[in-house]
């Protein structure tokens, strides 16, 4: 299997169409997630390359061993449009090494109707996933979080009650 490295940087919250997105850059990609963690879409040189409609919710709050859900929508490219059938469910509390440390995750799993899955290893204090597996058709591959540098949040948090912005 091949390694590479990438840098997924958190850019801005987008407004687009009245909807608010997490812009993410990894490389030359920019890709789109609700408030949520769902997948909405991606966009190169200012162009979008690929769409799923609805977002794809990769994950459903609470998130939590035995959760389960589906999805159903349509997945765009330049190849052409496609429905998606997939479903996710929650199989448990792992711990989980990654070159960026050792972490308690929730692993997530996703089937599709095609030869395509995926396991994800999600953390609550990266607020993402810490690893990939993903299989689509024979091609298997993985990612895992070599590195974690927590930025400025870009939802800031409610101010307690009592505080100045409270008390005007």
């Amino acid at each position: 299997m091949e390694t590479a490295t990438k840098t997924v940087e958190v850019l801005e919250i987008k407004q687009i169409n009245g909807a608010a997105f997490y812009l993410l850059r990894a490389g030359d990609l920019e890709h789109f997630w609700t408030r949520d963690l769902e997948w909405a879409g991606s966009m190169r040189n200012q162009k979008v390359e690929s769409r799923m409609t609805p977002p794809e919710p990769l994950f459903v709050w609470p998130l939590e061993p035995g959760r389960r859900w589906d999805h159903r929508g349509v997945y765009e490219d330049p190849t052409g449009k496609k429905q998606a059938n997939d479903s996710f469910s929650v199989v448990g509390v792992e711990v989980v090494e990654t070159p960026a440390g050792r972490f308690n995750a929730l692993k997530v799993v996703r089937e599709t109707d095609s030869r395509d899955s995926d396991q994800y290893w999600y953390v609550p204090e990266v607020r993402f996933y810490v690893k990939w597996i993903g299989r689509r058709g024979d091609m298997q591959f993985e990612e895992q979080l070599r590195e974690y540098r927590p930025a400025a949040r870009l939802i800031p948090d409610p101010s307690p009650v009592g505080s100045p912005s409270h008390t005007r």
